[in-house]
């Protein structure tokens, strides 16, 4: 009989969870787990505080082969999440292979070729295959500012707010806009005695669309928004026009755009959605129509629209901090704010840079192909260091695990070492050209709907047009469907019975609603508006003109090639999309419309008129 593999993954986050998942179900059986906590959970177990709730959905959040109960809300909260995992153990029967309370320093390769895997007590040997599962969340990062060690106060990274009630009337200074940092500030503004959000720019997305009830992460439409040359201006309501732009032309739209024109100036978005990571909030609710919008899972915590707290005086607008001294913050604009308390909300280092690495390789996520492999280590792999723009880290973590499981069972081959260095560095380079400001600090990040799909595409998984032709509602699915988990468990390995029916069903549930359907009209538009355009222009040569039709064929030709290539060609040809998209954005400003709920598809609350929102949360208008 053929002795089993053995395979050793270090952390059971929810990373460590499913690949161990993935791989009992190919039949690599002899499994250990070490987790250097006393309990299973990760980040969920170690770093939320008190009123924290999910991000993203629970259709992006969930794994792809077990369902989230019906009975958890749109955005659950950490202690369900922690209460999913455990059952997801329960369900797989992974409680006999996790050991807890094990700090791994490090992993070797022996002279058999097979991996040792170093702990504080006890060295494991003789492994076929590792899974480092560490996650993204290990030892807070400080950021290095001048004079930070001067500063006489209180300081305090974001992983150790619990609640804000320690913060009752204090000078406090907010360092950083990330997700934590949005709801942590936000949090902290409304009992503060002062308040000052530093950040250098601010890129926003709303978990669910104003006065609906549809998650912003379940109406991506990639499927289709992969063929809108526009796709990001219309997922962003024409705001990513400003970093397209020519610098001579930003403030001009920043003013024109009636959401940019609420951004403090310190605060204007500098790179594109969505192939940058963003900040997630939830949208203000007016006081008539709140049952509808903001938080649907805990109407009665503040809301983290880090806007609306500007407007109503909660919190002061800064840009980057440049030094401190023993009382003090100052700032790049030559402003000087005294504090007495600092909050840092500036992200974690991963703890797999704490542990030694076979050939004393140090990690670097640039250096592995899809963060999974690196071409130098056989057998040894990476789950759950990537994370999206707008998606969930557990829904990549699932695809690495899948991925994963088919290269140690045999059922994918990676290329040749050689070959796939060249692959490495070439999608390290175009990585690179997409999200230029993400490369010294985040080059994990990867826009979320994209990289799902080429994830399926090794794997096996990805979904096809053809096997959605039986009914309107199967196309609509395709084309429209969000990259939710569940979408790649319809075929290939893994598929899961009646996958595809629970699939069509939560698409048509979104699109099926007024607002939905108001969506899908205009992404149609934004789809066929530059074939239109081109069209028109033929017609009018051959005819207005009587230009030849070789000429008008190569005019058109050209047309379509500046359309795709020169951004401020688009801009002004796709002008009229965009004006079409920001009047209603504009009128809005001015008055609610008759029925917020489904009235309009572009409704943004009146921040520049606070009395429209529930009284109780403006306790400090200026």
């Amino acid at each position: 009989m053929k002795p089993s593999k053995k395979c050793l993954i270090v952390g059971a986050g929810l990373s460590g969870l499913i690949a161990a998942k993935e791989l009992l179900e190919v039949g690599i059986e002899d499994i250990i787990i070490l987790e250097r906590e006393q309990e299973l959970g990760g980040v969920w177990q170690k770093y939320c505080w008190q009123s924290a709730t999910l991000t993203s959905s629970k259709w992006i959040t969930e794994f792809g082969s077990y369902p989230m109960p019906d009975e958890y809300p749109d955005f659950p909260t950490p202690e369900q999440m922690l209460a999913y995992l455990h059952a997801f153990v329960k369900e797989f029967g992974l409680e006999k292979y996790i050991r807890c309370g094990v700090t791994v320093r490090g992993v070797q390769k022996d002279d058999k070729g097979k991996y040792e895997v170093v702990t504080e007590e006890y060295t494991y040997r003789d492994y076929d295959f590792v899974v480092l599962c560490t996650g993204l969340h290990g030892q807070p990062d400080i950021p290095k500012i001048m004079g930070l060690e001067e500063f006489g106060g209180e300081v305090i990274h974001g992983s150790q707010y619990k609640t804000p009630e320690p913060f009752r009337d204090r000078q406090v200074l907010c360092l950083g806009l990330g997700e934590s940092g949005i709801g942590i500030n936000s949090e902290i503004s409304s009992i503060a005695g002062r308040t000052i959000v530093s950040a250098s720019s601010y890129t926003p997305a709303p978990r669910i669309f104003p006065y609906t009830t549809n998650p912003f992460d379940q109406m991506q439409f990639w499927p289709i928004g992969s063929y809108i040359k526009d796709y990001q201006e219309l997922l962003t309501l024409g705001t990513s026009w400003y970093i397209r732009l020519p610098k001579l032309l930003k403030p001009l739209y920043a003013r024109f755009h009636p959401w940019l024109n609420l951004f403090p100036q310190e605060w204007l978005p500098k790179a594109l959605l969505p192939n940058h990571w963003h900040g997630k909030y939830w949208p203000k609710p007016s006081q008539k129509f709140g049952e509808v919008s903001g938080n649907l899972t805990k109407p009665q915590t503040p809301s983290d629209d880090i806007l609306y707290w500007y407007y109503t005086n909660q919190i002061i607008a800064k840009g980057r901090v440049v030094r401190f001294d023993s009382t003090s913050a100052y700032f790049e604009d030559g402003s000087r704010e005294e504090i007495d308390t600092l909050v840092i909300n500036a992200g974690y280092k991963s703890p797999v840079l704490s542990i030694d690495l076979p050939n004393h390789w140090r990690y670097r996520h640039q250096e592995l192909y899809k963060g999974c492999f690196h071409p130098e280590l056989p057998n040894l792999a990476f789950v759950g260091l990537v994370r999206p723009t707008i998606g969930s880290i557990p829904a990549m973590a699932e695809m690495q695990a899948r991925l994963v499981a088919q290269v140690f069972s045999g059922g994918v081959e990676l290329p040749e070492p050689q070959q796939l260095t060249k692959i490495i560095q070439k999608e390290a380079r175009k990585h690179a050209r997409d999200c230029p400001e993400m490369q010294e600090r985040l080059p994990h990040i990867y826009f979320f709907d994209r990289w799902m799909e080429e994830m399926a595409d090794l794997i096996g998984c990805r979904p096809s047009i053809w096997e959605h032709l039986g009914s309107f509602k199967q196309l609509q699915a395709y084309l429209f469907g969000a990259p939710m988990p569940l979408r790649f468990r319809l075929r290939g390995p893994g598929a899961v019975a009646g996958g595809k029916e629970r699939y069509v069903a939560r698409v048509a549930k979104v699109y099926g609603n007024p607002f939905g359907k108001q969506m899908k009209f205009l992404i149609l538009k934004y789809l066929f508006y530059p074939y239109i355009v081109a069209l028109a222009l033929l017609l009018v040569l051959l005819w207005g003109f009587k230009v030849s039709l070789a000429i008008s064929l190569g005019l058109t030709a050209l047309f379509g090639l500046l359309y795709m290539t020169v951004d401020l060609f688009r801009f002004l040809v796709s002008l009229p999309l965009t004006i079409s998209l920001i009047i209603p954005l504009r009128e809005q400003f001015v008055q609610h419309p008759p029925d917020p709920q489904f009235n309009t598809y572009l409704f943004i609350p009146k921040y520049k008129s606070p009395s429209i929102f529930q009284k109780d949360t403006i306790s400090k208008v200026g």
